[in-house]
């Protein structure tokens, strides 16, 4: 039958398809480990150029000059307050800096020092790039550029700038209001002539800038006092003709006092009484509204509760002695009714006297709640004509503000353009007299802290420093070029793959060997490869009904995976236990299983009446272990195969003979045989070898055996390198180690 997936009688776990595998550090070491020789290739090849790059490079030299801004917006007291004060303004900051990168600050630095015939900047500014050159040999090739003609004096003064600005670096820390200027070239005492020539532009720039801005700022003051003494005069005459023509001065009441004490009519506001008294009815309105809601609500809680017949939901019907007696009342007559109703007819007097007065009762009670009710309701109206009245009252009391204010906002216009032009013009005044004694005493608000001296040795570059970080970027693109390498290899390296692949189970996995498999059970010692084996042997003899078989079918996917060395492995361990196990070579094609054991066939006796299909049995060639090559079926042709019929018969003879039946087919993706021939077995067991059948290969052959509807016990991982699996997988080759098993030799 069909068993591409476990059955539900299965309690152990479903493998997930889509987990995805960890790779351990210890793993990946390993993985290193296996491909080293490509990581010293790879990190050679990177460190190496990168070496005669580094050591290539030629030294240079830093000089420094520090400037400190904003000396003269204040109060200078203490250098170390002004350089630490958390309150840096760094907008201010950054502005200077940005001055100092200033094409213009570098174009007069290169004027100062005729840096355009500086043997550095010459050779700087002849020199091409490799790069370039490479680009214009093969650009040659094609098309022949047009001849370059010599730069000009500007041109070779605007490069000049430009190399200033990639050797010079303007630095703020962002806390302080030091400015750093550091020169890098390649000549120390070049170094410290620029940052000190940057420093001393800087000064004269800001120095020249503030006096032309003082006495372009005292020109535009003198011309606009006169307009500004006119402006305040008619906004002050403004201000007095509405106040006289409006009335306003009367109607002000309770000027708030100015900032000196005073009552300043052209700055504050007053409150009219109209404004006082809409202000109360507001408050009320909102109290009324308040008060109609809440007997709203309690209008409608009653008129739910007599609608319901819940009286008790009523808090003035519970509240109420009335009501609470008429309660009582009934309650003893319903009582006693009910007393009566189960002793005598429903036609006793008796008990019509008591059911009328009950009746009586819950009148009364509905009475006095209608006339709760009542009362609820007159006053919602009433407090209904309140919020009404109160809002009319607004509504007046708002028409009549409105009407006040449209003067009233006028006036604060006028009063508003009144202390703008009077704040203006005393401005004006005040800056008039400053410009003007101050002009000629303008100073930069900057100091050079220190200049630049000129370096007694080259800054740089650090090529130890450098070259530490060539070797870690060489070794990790060759620990990377490593993992590449591991991981594009194909097929299947660990039992959670397999558990993946839909209709396969890992039974096990057995690590490779060296040298024949004879000599794996020569020997009297045991071995972590017997051991992995008698755990597959164990399961498929003593496992879940689901795997127990004891003619099983050993396939493969592909070719040279290690179906018959396993199927060889199991029968040898079934021996070891003192039972017995054949092994059926059913590759017609390509016999092996005798070549792998290096047995010599054995010369059997012609006239003893053997049966065609048994001719090719050996027998104990590993202690209980015999192995059947079908001779008889080989002579009908290279491509025949054996029977299914044929096999049922030698099963047939042999079977209550054996403990344990392996079928040692072809590959399953080649040959029909595996397919054909697991009818007749109780289960295919498939071998996988480690790192070389992929998961796809084992699709395919997996839908083949489906195709015949073979039942597939699960899979088998052979040929393992124990120290480059898994955590997972390497951990039962620890505890093997610890038990003091050999390894696989």
């Amino acid at each position: 039958m069909n068993t591409l997936q476990l059955p539900a009688s299965f309690s152990g776990p479903v493998p997930d398809p889509t987990a995805t595998q960890q790779v351990s550090p210890l793993h990946a070491f390993s993985i290193m480990r296996r491909h080293r020789l490509a990581i010293a290739l790879v990190t050679l090849g990177i460190a190496v150029p990168a070496g005669i790059g580094i050591f290539s490079l030629r030294p240079y030299y830093n000089a420094a000059s520090i400037l400190i801004i904003g000396t003269h917006q204040a109060p200078f007291r203490d250098l170390q307050a002004t350089v630490s004060s958390p309150e840096v303004d760094t907008v201010a900051v950054n502005s200077e800096v940005s001055i100092l990168r200033s094409p213009a600050i570098s174009r007069a630095v290169a004027q100062k020092l005729d840096l355009v015939n500086d043997p550095d900047f010459r050779e700087a500014l002849d020199h091409v790039p490799i790069s370039k050159r490479l680009i214009d040999a093969v650009s040659r090739i094609f098309v022949t550029p047009p001849p370059q003609p010599p730069m000009t004096a500007e041109e070779r003064l605007q490069a000049v700038s430009l190399l200033l600005d990639q050797w010079v670096t303007i630095l703020n820390d962002g806390r302080s209001y030091i400015i750093t200027i550091t020169a890098s070239t390649v000549n120390a005492a070049t170094s410290a002539r620029i940052a000190n020539a940057y420093a001393d532009v800087y000064l004269d720039f800001k120095r020249h800038m503030k006096i032309s801005a003082t006495w372009q700022a005292n020109a535009l003051l003198d011309e606009q006092i006169a307009p500004l003494r006119e402006r305040l005069r008619k906004a002050e005459q403004a201000v007095q003709a509405f106040r006289e023509k409006n009335g306003l001065i009367a109607a002000e009441l309770e000027r708030a006092p100015g900032a000196n004490g005073s009552s300043n009519s052209a700055d504050s506001g007053g409150t009219t009484v109209t404004d006082q008294q809409l202000i109360q009815m507001n408050r009320e309105l909102i109290t009324a509204r308040g008060d109609l809601e809440s007997r709203r609500a309690r209008y409608m809680e009653i008129r739910n509760a007599i609608h319901n017949g819940s009286l008790d939901s009523i808090p003035d019907a519970v509240s109420s002695p009335l009501i609470q007696q008429l309660q009582a009342q009934e309650a003893q007559i319903s009582s006693r009714a009910a007393s009566l109703s189960q002793t005598v007819m429903d036609g006793n007097p008796d008990l019509q006297s008591v059911r009328a007065a009950a009746a009586q009762v819950r009148a009364r009670i509905g009475a006095e709640v209608q006339r709760v009710a009542s009362s609820a309701a007159k006053e919602l109206s009433s407090a209904q004509a309140r919020v009404a009245a109160l809002s009319a009252e607004v509504d007046r009391l708002q028409g009549q503000v409105t009407a006040e204010n449209e003067a009233d906002v006028t006036l604060r216009q006028l009063q508003s353009e009144a202390t703008a032009a009077r704040t203006v013009y005393q401005d004006y005044l005040g800056r008039f007299a400053q410009t003007s004694t101050q002009a000629e005493l303008q100073v930069a608000e900057a100091d050079l802290i220190s200049r630049a001296e000129t370096p007694l040795g080259p800054y740089g570059p650090p090529r130890k420093q450098y070259m530490l970080i060539a070797l870690l970027f060489a070794l990790m693109m060759g620990a990377g070029s490593a993992l590449v390498i591991d991981r594009m290899r194909k097929g299947v390296r660990s039992t959670a793959e397999l558990d993946a692949i839909p209709g396969l189970f890992a039974l096990g996995l057995v690590p490779a060997f060296a040298g024949p498999l004879a000599r794996q059970y020569a020997s009297r010692d045991r071995s972590a490869y017997l051991e992995t084996v008698e755990s597959i042997r164990s399961v498929l003899s003593f496992g879940h009904s689901r795997f127990r078989a004891k003619v099983v079918l050993v396939t493969s996917a592909e070719q040279a995976e290690g179906k018959t060395t396993f199927a060889l492995s199991l029968a040898a361990n079934t021996g070891r236990c003192g039972q017995r196990a054949l092994v059926i070579d059913c590759d017609m094609r390509n016999p092996s299983a005798m070549r792998i054991m290096g047995a010599v066939s054995i010369v059997r006796n012609t006239h003893a009446p053997v049966s065609p299909l048994l001719a090719g049995l050996e027998r104990d060639v590993l202690p209980g272990v015999d192995i059947l090559t079908p001779e008889g079926m080989m002579h009908r042709g290279g491509g025949a195969m054996l029977l299914p019929e044929e096999l049922g018969q030698i099963l047939a003879q042999v079977g209550s003979q054996y403990d344990m039946i392996l079928l040692d087919t072809p590959p399953a993706l080649a040959f029909p045989d595996a397919a054909v021939l697991s009818r007749q077995t109780d289960g295919v067991v498939m071998v996988v070898k480690w790192g070389q059948t992929s998961a796809a290969t084992l699709v395919q052959a997996m839908r083949t055996l489906h195709t015949y509807d073979a039942r597939t016990l699960g899979a088998v991982l052979t040929q393992a390198p124990p120290h480059s699996l898994g955590e997972a997988e390497k951990h039962p080759f620890r505890i093997y180690s610890h038990y003091g098993l050999l390894p696989p030799a």
